[in-house]
């Protein structure tokens, strides 16, 4: 397990956590810098970031949304901190955050041909619902996933 620090978002990180998700996730994954702030930055938005050696190492990004439900919008560790635990520190960070803000649940979309993403959320716990055919461009599936939160 490697020894970082989660701290939420400042608008300071905003340029490595679009340089991070460049090398993180292929053109049709990447958020524009646009994206990524409005993303971050949303009233809506829950965001965790990991550090180490007070260099950005990964984040996560949720939005809190109507019905007491969480979505996750993307989860980014570089890949020299991968199998670290990092991800899962991240993520158990956001869930909590999510569960404080009054989200029963939390889901989010995977690359059906990101398998170390798949194994990863079912690992969390995340259970299968179905295929959102085209969610990332003509031919790029998502596996739609979701999880109950539990009381904390």
């Amino acid at each position: 397990m490697i020894d970082c620090v989660l701290r939420g978002y400042l608008k300071g990180d905003l340029e490595a956590m679009f340089r991070l998700d460049e090398v993180c996730f292929a053109s049709q994954f990447r958020f524009t810098r646009e994206m990524m702030r409005h993303s971050a930055e949303a009233s809506v938005a829950r965001v965790v970031v990991a550090e180490k050696d007070k260099e950005l190492v990964g984040f996560c990004i949720a939005h809190v949304e109507q019905e007491n439900m969480g979505y996750v919008v993307t989860l980014d560790v570089d890949p020299s901190y991968r199998r670290n635990g990092v991800a899962r520190l991240l993520m158990k960070c956001l869930e909590a955050e999510c569960r404080d803000a009054g989200c029963l649940s939390m889901w989010l979309h995977a690359y059906t041909e990101n398998s170390a993403a798949i194994r990863f959320y079912e690992r969390m716990g995340y259970r299968f619902l179905h295929i959102d055919e085209d969610f990332y461009g003509e031919g790029s599936d998502a596996r739609v996933y979701i999880r109950a939160l539990n009381p904390a």
